[in-house]
């Protein structure tokens, strides 16, 4: 099961309070940033699910 972004939650890069956060404590890389936007990489998430306990807008949840 992978994540799935809230986007009227999330706020995309520029107006994240953690400035990413979910991005650079993802060691997967499966969270990037894409010209500002959140995208996920469904094929590099092992659901270990740091970026929903550390989403600081509470965007982040298993799809």
């Amino acid at each position: 099961m992978t994540v799935k972004i809230d986007s009227e939650k999330c706020g995309n890069i520029s107006n994240c309070p953690g400035e990413g956060l979910c991005i650079k404590i993802c060691e997967q890389q499966a969270l990037i940033d894409d010209n500002g936007n959140l995208k996920v990489v469904d094929e590099n998430c092992d659901d270990c699910d740091l970026c929903i306990a550390n989403c600081p807008n509470q965007a982040i949840s298993k799809a």
